[in-house]
C-alpha cells in the first residue's frame, strides 16, 4: 500500500506514490483454456460487459482449425490483402487500483484490464511467411503488425496513435523460462497498451494486452517509476499464468466461460 499525505491534486496521483493496491490475482477466481496442444490459466475478475458485442472463445478451443477463428466479413474470405493474421479473443479481466491516502482511506488511481488472443499467422500464400518460433521473425510479425494497425488508425483521422518506431523497441522478457516479447502501443490522450507475446508454434502466437487506464491524464508522459508501478499488476498476473503442454485430445466445450 502506498502512503501519499499531503496530497498534490494538481500533480499526477502515479507520480507521487511508491505502490499501488490492487485484489491479488491469486485471492481472485481460476480460469483454465485448453488451446489445442495447450493449457493456459490464470487467475482474476471477468471485466463486466458494458456495451461490448464481442464473441469470446469456448474454455476449449482448437487452434489450427479455420472455424475456430471468426470472420470479419461473412461474405468474405478468413485472410486478405489487408490481414496477415486471423485471431480469436478470450474472454478478458480487470481489477481495481488504488492507493492509501490516510489511516483508513484508498483513493482509486485507475483500472487495470487484460486482454488475451490467440493469433494465426498467415501462411505464404496469403502474405509474406513468417515463421513465429524463429526469434527474429517473431519480432518482425509483431512490429508490422502493430504498425500496419497504427497506420489505419492515423488514416482514420486518430493522430494521437503510437506503436514501436523500431524493432529495438520490443523487449524481450523470460517469465518461468518462457520467452514474452513486449511492444507498447496506445493513445496519447488515451490509454497505454502494453502487449506481450509468446509463440506457441511456427504459426501461432498468444497475445496478452495490459492497459492501465486513468493512471495518468492525457498527453502526459509517465515517468519510468510511474511505469514501474503502473504495471506491477501485469508482473503479478504474469507471476500466477500457467502456459504448459497437454494432450490434443481433449473434448471441445462449446459454452463461454
Amino acid at each position: 500500500m502506498a502512503d501519499m499525505n499531503p496530497l498534490d491534486l494538481c500533480y499526477p496521483l502515479i507520480e507521487q506514490v511508491k505502490g499501488i493496491y490492487w485484489l491479488p490475482f491469486r485471492r481472485a477466481s481460476s480460469f483454465q483454456y485448453f488451446l489445442g496442444g495447450w493449457s493456459l490459466s490464470f487467475f482474476g475478475q471477468r471485466r463486466q460487459k458494458v456495451f461490448d458485442n464481442s464473441k469470446y472463445a469456448p474454455v476449449a478451443t482448437l487452434i489450427d482449425e479455420s472455424h475456430s477463428y471468426s470472420r470479419r466479413d461473412k461474405m468474405k474470405s478468413q485472410w486478405g490483402r489487408e490481414f496477415s493474421y486471423i485471431s480469436f479473443c478470450l474472454y478478458p479481466l480487470s481489477t481495481i487500483c488504488s492507493v492509501k491516502v490516510g489511516l483508513a482511506d484508498f483513493m482509486i488511481v485507475g483500472a487495470a484490464s487484460f486482454d488475451f488472443r490467440v493469433i494465426q499467422v498467415g501462411e505464404s500464400t496469403q502474405s509474406r511467411l513468417f515463421n513465429v518460433s524463429d526469434h527474429n521473425q517473431l519480432k518482425q510479425f509483431i512490429f508490422k503488425m502493430h504498425n500496419e494497425s497504427c497506420d489505419k488508425l492515423l488514416e482514420k483521422g486518430y493522430h494521437d496513435s503510437f506503436t514501436a518506431w523500431g524493432l529495438d523497441e520490443i523487449q524481450e522478457h523470460k517469465i518461468k523460462g518462457r520467452s514474452w516479447y513486449e511492444v507498447v502501443d496506445g493513445s496519447r490522450n488515451l490509454n497505454w497498451r502494453f502487449n506481450l507475446y509468446t509463440q506457441l508454434s511456427d504459426r501461432h502466437l498468444l497475445q496478452i494486452t495490459y492497459e492501465p487506464s486513468h493512471f495518468w491524464p492525457p498527453y502526459h508522459t509517465p515517468s519510468k517509476k510511474a511505469l514501474r508501478i503502473s504495471k506491477s499488476p501485469l508482473w503479478d498476473f504474469m507471476d500466477n499464468l500457467k502456459l504448459s503442454k497437454v494432450k490434443k485430445d481433449f473434448p471441445v466445450i462449446k459454452s463461454i466461460p
